[in-house]
């Protein structure tokens, strides 16, 4: 690789698509692709606080403490101590402000530090988070999780299969049927941006070949459900053996709690920051899995507007956001593979079929 950090960083930020496939190809391996991750400088972060009880502290990250999104924060977690961490620009890193404002957090010897997203909203009063985390022994628990809106908790599941050359085909036909209906069913035929579903789901071929390249299984994450499609795609996956190993996770989005005992055996530390604004979460709960840490579902509920700020939807902005995941997800799997590829002590190989 000789392209300089400038232009992958060019490519890579890029609102079109098309360019963020390229970054790519500028990597001959994972250790590549890995060691341009690492490199990357991070943004400063300002930390602002709002005082409140210090025995739970919230910590939010936000581009603007004057935003909107953190106004509404002020009135969700009303009355506990909230330390915004503001930071924006190319370098933003997620992990890196939710770990510096948890650092601050600890000095307030808390029993409990909740990290939430700034684009959230109130469903339950802050009253009811505080008396269900007095509930809970902060020695013997060590992680927290909301309920979703009806009181209950979707477990993920991580599937783990092989990137073959029929499975990019076949998600390519799938994603584009799915795409194409989810789209038609939102809004009128004449708004649809045919060419933009199809580089969305033809990207999924490119995603598996580049998973080949770098010898990586796939990683897809689920939530569990009963509905007739969920089943059939583990029938065809097994029919085809490209199924490795499957994994059960309590999956951590933009909510969720740590207590003071388990961030001091941490070093305050709660998210890897290698990882570029996306899947964190994922490598956070299958950590957590492995390590057999004890998360309890508390029955508390708040809602989300799922990241608008980084960009969403079928958009030239939506979709590069989804391509630069890619850069993510090889970086987890090559982080956990023994993890990921091990099934009672028995490597499972995809890489010769």
């Amino acid at each position: 690789m000789c392209t300089t950090h400038l232009e992958l960083d060019e490519l890579y930020y890029s609102n079109d698509p098309r360019n963020v496939l390229r970054f790519y190809e500028m990597f001959d391996s994972a250790e590549e692709l890995i060691d341009w991750m690492k490199r990357r400088p991070k943004a400063d972060v300002n930390i602002y606080e709002v005082e409140g009880d210090t025995d739970i502290v919230i910590v939010i990250p936000t581009a603007n403490v004057n935003s909107d999104y953190a106004k509404m924060d002020l009135n969700i977690y009303k009355g506990f101590q909230m330390i915004f961490c503001e930071s924006s620009g190319r370098y933003f890193n997620y992990a890196h402000s939710i770990n510096i404002c948890v650092k601050e957090a600890i000095k307030y010897n808390p029993e409990w530090v909740i990290f939430s997203n700034d684009d959230v909203y109130k469903i339950d009063e802050p009253y009811i988070l505080r008396n269900e985390l007095k509930k809970l022994d902060y020695k013997d628990v060590s992680a927290i999780l909301p309920s979703d809106r009806n009181y209950q908790f979707h477990y993920n599941e991580l599937r783990i299969l092989k990137p073959t050359f029929i499975k990019g085909y076949r998600s390519f036909f799938l994603g584009s049927l799915s795409l194409l209906y989810g789209e038609i069913f939102r809004k009128s035929t004449k708004n649809i941006d045919i060419y933009l579903i199809l580089l969305l789901a033809r990207a999924q071929i490119y995603y598996n070949k580049l998973l080949r390249r770098f010898n990586l299984p796939y990683v897809d994450l689920r939530v569990i459900d009963k509905k007739l499609t969920y089943k059939i795609r583990h029938i065809i996956e097994n029919l085809f053996n490209e199924h490795i190993n499957t994994f059960i996770i309590k999956k951590f989005g933009d909510f969720g709690g740590f207590s003071r005992t388990f961030l001091n055996k941490n070093n305050s530390v709660i998210f890897d920051e290698t990882f570029i604004n996306g899947v964190e979460n994922y490598d956070l709960s299958f950590k957590l899995m492995i390590e057999k840490v004890l998360v309890k579902v508390i029955r508390y509920r708040k809602g989300s507007y799922k990241g608008r700020s980084l960009g969403v939807g079928i958009n030239n902005m939506g979709i590069s956001r989804n391509f630069r995941d890619f850069a993510n997800y090889v970086y987890f799997t090559y982080k956990h593979y023994n993890e990921l590829l091990y099934n009672n002590s028995i490597k499972c190989s995809y890489q010769h079929v």
